[in-house]
């Protein structure tokens, strides 16, 4: 990614649970960007291929025929296309039509503030390279966390779990009001968001098919995203360029073997973990991850 879409690069987590509050290092280190400009970079790119038509219009129906599909734009417009790929996020009208819709077990809701800062005032006021994160149940009930990220000019901070978003946002309003993050953003107005995420923590789930005649489900359409993180843009890219490949070598349907074999381990390894992380036996789990965070820092583990 170009330089200057990096707002952020992340080699340190403030963590907090169970009144332990530690700092975890981040290796490789991970970056942030803004979504805003990300995804115009990505669209930008993109529309470089002359052989793309894009359309500023939302499908609202999908008809499958002999042909390929017929889609149905809220302009009373209709494309014709032969494969079609799903990248329509978590509530996907493609996954809606060909598997059925997300289960709402698995469905996470995320809501939060955008605060536009200077970015000498984000210098002073948070650690560089460091997130934070803060999972005590007196912050986020419901298996989540509360976030903060500081940007270039912003800083991210929001909540997400599996709790509706009235009560995650009364969580997080009174974690601002009563929390550090107070006295460093007092005097800054915030731009509401809120968004569903998948959250899958049944392994079983990943043995659904994501792709089919001449159609696939990528990113959060897919419910690729990290379980006990909630981390999804490196899937969604990853598994679009798989996804890629497989039309590639004319046959769509390699997308499922070739995205198991690349990062399944790994989704499927949070989905197995995820009671342990959030569940009863979390306490333990936080202990290890610190035990194993330290011997990582002293190079014993690697």
């Amino acid at each position: 990614m170009p330089s200057e879409l990096l707002e952020n690069e992340v080699k340190w987590i403030l963590a907090e649970r169970f009144g332990f509050k530690v700092k975890l290092s981040v290796k490789p280190s991970a970056y942030l960007v803004s979504r805003k400009e990300f995804d115009y970079h990505l669209l930008q790119m993109a529309l470089k291929n002359e052989s793309l038509t894009f359309l500023k219009e939302r499908i609202v129906d999908i008809e499958k025929n002999r042909n390929g599909w017929l889609l149905k734009t809220n302009k009373d417009r209709f494309v014709k296309v032969k494969i079609l790929i799903g990248a329509d996020g978590c509530p996907s009208l493609v996954r809606r039509y060909v598997l059925g819709p997300m289960p709402k077990i698995f469905l996470a809701t995320t809501v939060g503030y955008n605060f536009t800062c200077p970015s000498k005032y984000i210098e002073r006021a948070f650690a560089k390279n460091t997130v934070e994160a803060y999972y005590s149940h007196k912050y986020a009930g419901g298996m989540g966390f509360i976030w903060i990220f500081p940007k270039k000019s912003s800083v991210n901070i929001g909540i997400g779990s599996m709790e509706s978003g009235k009560k995650l946002r009364h969580s997080l309003d009174n974690f601002i009001a009563s929390n550090l993050s107070k006295k460093r953003l007092k005097v800054f107005k915030g731009e509401f968001f809120s968004h569903l995420i998948p959250i899958i923590w049944e392994e079983e789930f990943y043995k659904l098919p994501c792709c089919g005649e001449n159609w696939a489900l990528i990113g959060d359409a897919a419910g690729h995203v990290d379980p006990i993180g909630g981390v999804g843009i490196y899937y969604a890219m990853r598994g679009g360029a798989l996804c890629a490949s497989a039309i590639l070598d004319d046959d769509i349907k390699l997308f499922d073997k070739y995205w198991r074999n690349d990062y399944g381990y790994e989704l499927c390894y949070g989905a197995r973990n995820f009671s342990k992380f959030y569940g009863k036996p979390a306490f333990f789990t936080w202990l290890q991850t610190i035990a194993e965070n330290i011997l990582l820092q002293l190079g014993i583990l690697s």
